[in-house]
């Protein structure tokens, strides 16, 4: 992937960033789709189950995020933006989706999050284990090696950049083929209101992805045709504000910081957590990261046990 030179200049950002992941401990159990079946469960017996940490008051967390957020922005200096989710507070609602969706506008063909579900099926105590999932932000990300160098770049911040006028068709396909999670789509330039009675304008309205302003105003819509995905809302973020889908997670399951910054929350709830390795071991680098502990007094069910057994995009 190209480099801006302000990112190849940054020669501690890799041990920024081993520091980081450092205080993280790799195994355990996260929400993945379909259902988890019996052996699947079998292979957690014997996994301590690790309390969950005591709730916090989700706008509380929120506002100790924004002010770690704005005084990174004004430290001048190297930042490294990641997500943190803890699958244990999803509740399945959507509200992230749903906030995602009215920041970054698709239409019918795609969008840029999902809440995967996955069904444990495991009498007398059937449950559900709910999975946000989006762009993990690959620092060694497989849709840049499918297309040529150039279409798709890395901002010095880590988010992954689409070259909206250049991954069109052919490598728009590639790009959305290579994603190990399914979440590039490519915009067909659809509406889901222009063939109704009265087209809504909210679905035409101004917009900025990637650094330009945008518009899906059916046949003036410079995303037809384009590959799309999650910024970590880096319109927001440039402008001093969190991503959309963590301000409204309703559970406080997704946190959001600069892990340059030792002293940010995003550094703080990762010591000494428990990570699922997976997408770190297919050699991805991911920014997304996934606590792994169970809730207290339950069976654990190990990732590795659906990610290895399905064939479908987790």
């Amino acid at each position: 992937m190209e480099e801006s030179n302000r990112e190849k200049s940054q020669p501690g950002k890799e041990t920024h960033r081993r520091g980081f992941l450092g205080a993280l401990a790799g195994a355990g159990a996260c929400a993945v789709a379909g259902t988890v079946t019996q052996q699947a469960l079998n292979m957690g017996q014997g996994m301590a189950a690790t309390p969950a940490p005591l709730a916090e008051p989700t706008g509380s967390v929120i506002l100790r995020m924004q002010r770690d957020l704005e005084e990174s922005l004004a430290a001048k200096r190297p930042i490294d933006w990641h997500m943190v989710v803890d699958t244990r507070k999803c509740i399945g609602c959507d509200a992230c989706t749903v906030a995602c969706r009215a920041e970054n506008p698709c239409g019918p063909a795609g969008q840029f999050r999902k809440v995967v579900q996955l069904e444990v099926r495991f009498w007398p105590q059937p449950w559900v284990i709910f999975k946000p999932s989006n762009c993990l932000q690959c620092d060694n990300a497989p849709c840049a090696r499918a297309v040529p160098a150039g279409m798709i770049t890395r901002r010095p911040d880590g988010i992954v950049e689409f070259n909206r006028d250049q991954l069109k068709g052919n490598y728009a396909k590639a790009a959305a083929d290579a994603c190990p999670v399914g979440a590039i789509h490519i915009d067909d330039g659809k509406t889901f209101t222009q063939d109704s009675p009265r087209p809504q304008e909210y679905e035409r309205r101004s917009f900025v992805e990637n650094g330009k302003a945008c518009s899906r105003t059916p046949g003036a819509n410079p995303l037809a045709g384009s590959a799309r995905k999650c910024t970590f809302c880096s319109h927001l973020l440039d402008t001093g504000m969190l991503p959309a889908c963590v301000t409204t997670c309703v559970g406080g399951a997704m946190y959001f910081g600069d892990a340059n910054n030792p002293n940010s929350l995003l550094y703080e709830i990762t010591q000494g957590r428990h990570y699922f390795e997976g997408y770190q071991n297919q050699g991805l680098k991911p920014r997304v990261i996934y606590f792994t502990e169970s809730m207290p007094d339950t069976r654990e069910i190990p990732c590795l046990a659906c990610h290895e057994s399905r064939s479908q995009q987790l």
